[in-house]
């Protein structure tokens, strides 16, 4: 039962970075019953900083502050 609140700007805002760097690392983040407000737009729950990120937000409820998409690969399809 956490809340996270995101102090975001109009420029992309992430909640998380993980750098996981092997699928076979049994290594994350996860947020269980979270609500997730905040300012601004365009914040993502996560962005991909290595090759293999792992990242679970469960049972959370999240205001408009989050963008739809969710999620950032940096612009490389091989991170989703």
């Amino acid at each position: 039962n956490t809340e996270l609140h995101v102090l975001g700007t109009n420029e992309m805002t992430v909640i998380t970075a993980q750098a996981r760097a092997s699928a076979s690392k049994d290594t994350g983040y996860s947020f269980v019953h979270c609500n997730i407000t905040g300012t601004g737009n365009g914040t993502y729950l996560g962005r991909a900083w290595r090759i293999s990120p792992r990242v679970v937000f469960a049972y959370t409820s999240m205001s408009e502050v989050i963008t739809p998409a969710g999620w950032n690969n940096r612009n490389r399809a091989e991170r989703d």
